[in-house]
């Protein structure tokens, strides 16, 4: 049964995307459950198939290898790589505002901006030194 409305009044009854002004929060809010989904997803079936491979001999350890050095092999990683900062970030994140701190607009929007900006580099730094390390 539909609520009755007054005459005249055309609004959402409950709080609608329409009314919100997109920023960084909703974004890193978005991004903090992909990270979760594609580190409980993707990094589960990498760690069962490594799992699996090692104790299926040397044969399929060495088909696991070939695929884990191969071009989608560090596309995955490093993906995987960034989901585990994206979402370790936007947890401390979330760790402030439980306490209480950073619900001021510009600190929230500076925070969320942070999350994206320090995943990236971590990530980015830890690949840049794992291939140099293996020149």
């Amino acid at each position: 049964m539909a609520h009755p409305q007054k005459k005249g009044q055309n609004r959402p009854l409950s709080p609608h995307l329409s009314i919100w002004r997109w920023g960084p929060h909703m974004a890193v809010s978005i991004a903090h459950r992909v990270a979760g989904d594609g580190l409980a997803i993707v990094g589960a079936l990498a760690l069962v198939w490594w799992l699996v491979a090692a104790a299926s001999g040397p044969a399929h350890y060495a088909y696991f290898q070939s695929w884990a050095v191969s071009p989608i092999g560090y596309l995955i990683m490093i993906g995987l790589t960034w989901a585990f900062f994206q979402h370790l970030f936007s947890g401390l994140r979330h760790l402030v505002l439980d306490i209480g701190a950073g619900y001021e607009l510009k600190t929230n929007r500076t925070f969320s901006i942070l999350v994206f900006v320090l995943a990236v580099v971590v990530t980015a730094a830890i690949w840049c030194w794992l291939l140099v390390e293996k020149l």
